[in-house]
């Protein structure tokens, strides 16, 4: 076979389909792990493996998504991963032959990665870096990382093939809902980028949706990046009939799909949950080994939170990074950060994005501080309240590696220069984890001239391509120097400018408010410069938010740059803040600063609560309580309202999966302040009592964690008994805490129907619990099919039901 990813340049390749649906129709047990099957049934998985190769099938997975270590460990099985994944490789192998491509399968790693859970982002590369390290020691032609929602784990994911992968292939592929979302809230195009700077070579869609909505994912996705794409649709979305699962689309109406994906933009294309060889077979008659269609995807720099992706050169906004975070000249905000608080960065945060920053550079250096630690909480804080993207600033390569842990986007890193030492410190940083760089065209002294600052840039580039970082994936600072100390620096800055654009066509920053230091009304200097280096191709500035005047001379410097084509944005900008007073004198009638009402305590409380600011509730709740405010007020009249707010912002799809984690922490903190007082008072009243599950098979629990959260908030009494629970255990927990309902959560179509044998024995039985279910794979169709109680679509309704059901078990 020629190489895997030069065959991708020349013809689309088909994956198989569903290795599940195959396992269940041929005897596996429900709620039984696959993955033992490699030891228990090689014969079973060598007939579905060629299977899909006489239909058609170019590559294969191995029956290992469920084979981490932690996933194991829910069948008492951890210690046997080698030999099973070993197995896995080895049947796949004897079914590929030598014409079909083997491919490591790996999915989530079985625990939810910090900070949506408690796994580490170490301990998660540990875990992906333990099962793949066997896939590709045992004969794998690639790793495909798949069915994954949330960005940080599959960068963890990323990280651990990169280095126990053995040079292979990786491919990573996330899941995306009917909206075109993950349920953490990343669009395609994010997704894309933040996977193409960890050096995907494939990145692609799978599972969650039929392929109607896929095409769409697909075609963001070639927009953004010119990586391989690779698309596996699920049959539809599963129903149950006559107690069986069943996919509603069958093979020929999802291979009806396949020139649109090929239209799209995709490399390789197969089927996840409920697909067969027969449409593999079918897609094999209408596309395999046809020319990839061509794609024309943006270049240049991309940096991204979890969100929201910003480009970043000519032709693009320019770029107007926040630099208000950062302790240098701050007596207050140090000593906040020495006191270990992240409120003061947090509010600033917040001021910044309120004043139309794009982007905010995170410093929270002090001497005599555990500035790794103080980094890592700050990014963690800072992108829970905002959704712009982060340039992580220090000198220590080690704060710097903490921040970019924990950091759910593609982060600017602040910086590195022409110091050999500095740049071998810190470039496998950027390379490991993604990011992007500022490079300071300075090495042990600061060049004058700018024929001298290029050749440092020349210097830098060579050096960072040596590592394998992306020419797109640098922004060279051209050095704004103090233009009362240095008259003709300006000058060379500027001439810089335009020689990194010409000559490298990379992309350009500066710190802008250097050039006025020592000066009298430093804001007019400084921006008078700002307009000039727009003129000359500056891309980027780091800058004061709060100057409305800086705002101005962005927004016209960018009408004669190329940056708002039909003038759109100076336009919008100026049909939302007219000028004030009469021609002639607008510009010295316009505020020189940001000024916004202070809002009060009950506010404060309540926005703390909806964005999740863990760092500021606790003193905002003493504050309220000092102020007078009612304790009982407080929880049952800011804090509830703000929750039942943030479930209704989530069941829009405004609010995602890490805002419900951190607003649920948040209430949590709020209310242990309160307790004292509400128990005095006797306000604390229980609603009733809730058995919590993931079923017997499915280890996926953080939506039923994140509705845990949520009931608890609102006052019942929750018992969560974990994953992988058998119907006996969760019986026996009813019967022992006097439920009033049981909940219970399923995110697999294997794994479903144990909520029907829950529900079956529960009613035999005669026992007086109402049962509620909910999960990615259950619908309110399927809920009444097995005759529970109550289906909650997810945790924006989970209260009200769960308010229902008691209210009417009490009742009847």
């Amino acid at each position: 076979m020629r190489n895997l990813l030069q065959r991708l340049k020349h013809e689309v390749l088909l994956l198989d389909g569903s290795m599940g649906v195959m396992l269940q129709n041929k005897g596996l047990p429900a709620g039984y792990a696959p993955d033992l099957w490699n030891m228990e049934r090689p014969d079973v998985i060598l007939d579905v493996h060629r299977e899909y190769v006489k239909a058609g099938s170019d590559i294969i997975l191995t029956n290992t998504f469920g084979a981490s270590r932690l996933r194991l460990a829910e069948y008492d099985a951890e210690n046997r991963l080698e030999e099973i994944n070993q197995a896995a490789v080895r049947i796949a192998r004897k079914a590929a032959g030598d014409k079909v491509f083997v491919a490591g399968d790996v999915g989530p790693c079985g625990s939810t990665v910090y900070p949506l859970g408690e796994l580490s982002f170490d301990d998660a590369v540990n875990v992906f870096s333990q099962q793949i390290d066997v896939l590709a020691g045992s004969g794998c032609d690639l790793i495909v990382i798949e069915t994954m929602f949330d960005l940080i784990e599959i960068r963890a994911a990323v990280v651990a093939a990169k280095s126990a992968g053995r040079g292979l292939p990786v491919a990573a592929l996330m899941t995306f809902t009917q909206d075109g979302l993950t349920d953490t809230g990343s669009d395609p195009e994010t997704a894309a980028t933040v996977l193409e700077g960890l050096g995907v070579d494939i990145i692609g869609v799978n599972c969650s949706t039929g392929p109607a909505e896929m095409t769409g994912v697909v075609k963001k996705i070639s927009k953004t990046t010119d990586a391989f794409i690779c698309a596996q649709p699920n049959a539809g979305l599963p129903t149950n009939v006559g107690g069986k699962t069943i996919f509603p689309a069958g093979a020929d109406e999802i291979a009806s799909y396949a020139e649109q994906f090929y239209e799209s933009g995709v490399n390789i294309l197969g089927g996840c949950c409920g697909t067969t060889p027969e449409y593999i077979n079918l897609l094999s008659k209408k596309i395999k080994g046809r020319r990839p269609a061509a794609r024309s995807a943006s270049h240049g720099l991309k940096i991204a939170s979890r969100s929201r992706t910003v480009y970043v050169g000519s032709g693009y906004p320019f770029l107007k990074i926040g630099e208000k975070i950062n302790p240098t000249g701050k007596k207050a905000f140090a000593e906040a950060i020495r006191e270990g608080r992240m409120d003061v960065v947090v509010s600033e945060a917040r001021k910044q994005y309120e004043a139309d920053a794009m982007a905010l550079d995170v410093n929270v250096g002090v001497p005599m501080t555990d500035e790794p630690s103080n980094m890592q909480r700050g990014v963690e804080s800072v992108q829970t309240v905002v959704d712009i993207p982060l340039v992580i600033d220090s000198s220590s390569t080690e704060a710097i590696e903490k921040g970019l842990k924990v950091y759910a986007g593609k982060a600017l890193v602040n910086s590195v220069n022409a110091e050999p030492e500095r740049m071998e410190k810190l470039f496998p940083i950027i390379k490991r984890y993604g990011a992007a760089v500022i490079a300071l065209l300075a090495g042990n002294d600061l060049p004058e001239k700018a024929a001298d600052r290029l050749k440092i840039a020349e210097v830098i580039l060579e050096k960072a391509m040596s590592f394998g970082i992306r020419k797109d994936n640098i922004i060279f600072d051209c050095l704004a120097l103090t233009v009362s100390a240095a008259p003709d620096a300006s000058a060379q800055t500027l001439e810089t400018i335009r020689l990194i654009k010409e000559k490298l066509g990379c992309p350009t920053i500066l710190g802008v408010s250097n050039v006025s230091f020592g000066l009298p009304n430093r804001k007019l200097i400084h921006n008078t410069f700002l307009g000039m280096a727009i003129g000359a191709g500056l891309d980027a500035g780091i800058i004061n938010p709060y100057d409305t005047d800086m705002h101005n001379v962005v927004l016209a410097a960018s009408l004669f740059s190329g940056r708002d084509a039909g003038c759109r944005r100076y336009i919008a900008f100026h049909e939302v803040n007219p000028p004030v007073g009469t021609l002639g004198t607008e510009l010295n009638s316009v505020p020189t600063e940001v000024v916004k009402a202070d809002k009060n305590t009950s506010d404060k409380i309540f926005d703390a609560v909806v964005e999740g600011d863990r760092d500021s509730i606790v003193t905002l709740v003493h504050t309220g309580i000092e102020e007078g405010i009612d304790p009982s007020d407080i929880f049952l009249n800011i804090m509830t309202p703000a929750i039942r707010h943030l479930g209704n912002l989530f069941a829009a799809r405004k609010k995602f999966i890490p805002h419900l984690v951190a607003s649920a922490e948040t209430m949590k903190k709020g209310v242990d302040v309160l307790t004292p007082y509400l128990e005095k008072k006797a306000a604390i009243v229980k609603k009733g009592t809730i058995i919590m599950a993931t079923v017997k098979g499915d280890i996926h629990d953080l939506g039923k964690n994140i509705c845990s959260m949520m009931l608890k908030n609102f006052g019942f009494d929750v018992i969560d008994i974990g994953k992988n629970a058998s119907c006996e255990e969760i019986l026996g927990a009813a019967n022992k805490h006097n439920a009033d309902i049981i909940g219970l959560s399923a995110l697999m179509t294997t794994t479903m129907m144990q909520m029907k044998v829950v529900r079956d024995s529960v009613h035999e039985q005669g026992l007086p619990y109402k049962i509620m279910i909910g999960g990615a794979v259950t619908t309110k169709r399927f809920a009444e099919e097995i005759c529970v109680d109550g289906y909650s679509k997810d945790v924006g309704d989970v209260v009200t039901v769960a308010e229902e059901l008691v209210k009417s078990k009490r009742s009847s």
